[in-house]
This record gives structure tokens, sequence and C-alpha cells, in this order.
């Protein structure tokens, strides 16, 4: 590929276009709503890798699934 234009660079440059752009088709312009949404769907990447590293009785620690929580 060496020589061409890719339009995405990284598989997180193409999730950041996708959550931008769907928060735009639906006429939301705070980039708030943008950045929470990008970080959820990050936290729950974590967790889905957590969860198929550890097999299906791991535990994701409190900390990931819910950062407000006190711990």
């Amino acid at each position: 590929m060496e020589g061409t234009t890719r339009i995405f660079r990284t598989s997180s440059h193409k999730t950041a276009w996708a959550i931008t752009a769907k928060h735009l088709a639906r006429g939301q312009k705070d980039p708030v709503e943008m950045v929470l949404d990008g970080i959820e769907q990050e936290r729950k990447r974590c967790m889905d890798i957590l969860r198929a590293a550890g097999g299906p009785n791991a535990e994701v620690p409190l900390f990931i699934r819910n950062p407000d929580a006190e711990w």
C-alpha cells in the first residue's frame, strides 16, 4: 500500500469518523456528546477484550465497568 493515500490511517481514525458522522447525521453538534460516545465505545471494547481473554467467567474490574463508582 506504499505510495497510496488512505482516508483512514488507523482504526482509531475510522472509529472517530464513524462516531462524528453518526452524530452529525442526527443533527447533533455538541462535541462533548461525540467524545462521550467514543469513550463509552472504548470502555465497552476493553471489557470485551478482558472477557475474551479471561473466558466466560472473567470478572471485569469495577473501575472499568463504572469509573464513577466508589472503590
